[in-house]
């Protein structure tokens, strides 16, 4: 990311300047040696590469294993990141995660994509054996919150509470008046889309919200799911485009208004800005010190998962953030043991983001659910809605707070909108901030837990 301003205290908001570096993944593109080279090697090497997994998928050889996983989705996500970022303007408007998402699943649906490829990334990426996921993201909420200055931790954990219950309220109480106008219900567009969208994703949104369903309003619970699925989808598909616009109007440090966009930071504060100013990401590390951020991220997510089993109302992600956090407040790691796990942070994100996509999306698009609902035109606009009032909305309620407007928006309304855990590293590629990961973590998961909560409050009221 570029240099990160801090707001100064209200007197001088009026000279505050616009950031105008460009971000890095931009200038990365615009490297000479980068229309050569592919993930750093040659074409010519990377082609080699790429063959040998294709030939190896094409006859029956590719094995369902860690290791192969590793090299189809790197391979697979490297070329399509190197193709988005080829095409000027719409680079910056999010392109490369946009195919990294969406080029393989289209493929795929048009049995364009070998099969057997198809099935290792579906394993590599959500397996219970494997379960690159988890991997990733464990490794993102370790390292950008014990990396995070802890006063911009304090300051910002306070108030993202604000447009987190603001957006819940307003996305549902709009949603509910729009449906009923339209001759489409408010019960429907209340439950059937305002609350998928907003509950958290799949596994910690959908599915419990199917069962609520079951035990309150009858029938069976896979049937819910089949309903409920499409409105996750097609806001998570919305979320990123609006992800990717606000990279392409910010990516020069843009600033349409004061407080519009912070360059990654999410609180405007008065203060000293050295005190809130993020140490500069790694760009690599000795091995020793990847090792103890790799293990340290590692048993921060298994901590988090041992809380989530004794303690189930919070998914093991939203456990794993609060003990980050409380580690980081309370300084209970050496300086340099987090030093290491925001190195282990920057390796993971800076060079296994397109592939981790490329698993997304092979792993949980699905096009075929879509037709049967999208024939009604009333319910892609209550969904287009619902995105555009939580984006809006909480951006607006951010800046109230002292918050920058473009990263409370990204934060707090894309992270209630997208699909969960998945969508959220969808979402901080395509903006280019993977450093607001932790945030949006929070609106998924306990913004989800409000939602759910919210729901088996609602039903009844809303007639069974």
């Amino acid at each position: 990311m570029s240099s990160q301003s801090v707001e100064q205290p209200r007197a001088a908001e009026k000279t505050e300047q616009p950031d105008a570096a460009p971000q890095a993944a931009t200038a990365e593109f615009d490297k000479p040696e980068s229309w050569t080279r592919i993930m750093g090697l040659p074409i010519g090497w990377f082609a080699l590469l790429f063959a040998i997994v294709v030939a190896t998928a094409l006859l029956g050889a590719l094995p369902n294993a860690m290791l192969a996983g590793f090299a189809v989705v790197i391979l697979i996500g490297g070329l399509l990141n190197w193709l988005g970022g080829r095409v000027p303007v719409l680079r910056n408007y999010g392109l490369p995660t946009v195919l990294c998402i969406l080029a393989p699943a289209i493929l795929l649906h048009f049995g364009l994509f070998p099969q057997s490829l198809a099935e290792n990334m579906e394993i590599f990426t959500d397996g219970s054996q494997i379960g690159f996921i988890d991997f990733y993201v464990a490794s993102l909420i370790a390292g950008s919150i014990l990396g995070m200055p802890r006063a911009l931790l304090l300051k910002a954990g306070a108030r993202i509470a604000v447009p987190l219950l603001g957006t819940i309220a307003v996305v549902f109480i709009g949603l509910g008046v729009v449906g009923a106008a339209l001759g489409y219900g408010l019960r429907e567009a209340v439950l059937f889309v305002a609350a998928p969208i907003m509950g958290g994703g799949v596994g910690a949104g959908i599915v419990p919200m199917s069962q609520i369903y079951e035990s309150q309003m009858g029938g069976e619970a896979s049937s819910y799911v089949a309903t409920l699925i499409p409105a996750v989808i097609i806001a998570n598909v919305l979320t990123i485009f609006c992800a990717g616009i606000f990279n392409g109007i910010t990516y020069k440090g843009q600033q349409f208004f004061v407080g519009f966009n912070g360059n990654g930071q999410i609180v405007r504060v008065e203060g000293k800005a050295a005190d809130f100013k993020a140490k500069p990401k790694p760009t690599g590390g000795t091995f020793n010190v990847l090792a103890i951020g790799l293990t340290t991220a590692a048993v921060l997510f298994l901590a988090g998962s041992l809380i989530a089993e004794f303690v189930p109302g919070l998914h093991a992600y939203a456990w794993t953030i609060l003990l980050a956090a409380a580690i980081k407040i309370f300084g209970l790691l050496p300086e340099p043991f987090e030093d290491a796990v925001s190195t282990w942070f920057g390796f993971v994100s800076g060079t296994l983001t397109p592939a981790l996509l490329v698993g997304i999306s092979i792993t949980f698009f699905e096009f075929d659910e879509l037709g049967a609902l999208l024939s009604d035109w009333r319910y892609p606009v209550l969904v287009v809605l619902a995105v555009l009032l939580a984006v809006t909305v909480s951006g607006a309620l951010g800046w109230l707070v002292k918050m920058y407007y473009a990263e409370t928006s990204i934060a707090v309304g894309m992270g209630m909108t997208d699909m969960g855990g998945t969508g959220d590293v969808a979402v901080v590629s395509a903006a280019n901030r993977l450093e607001l990961m932790p945030f949006l973590q929070v609106s998924s998961r306990i913004g989800g837990a409000l939602v759910l909560l919210l729901v088996s409050l609602l039903v009844p009221v809303l007639g069974g």
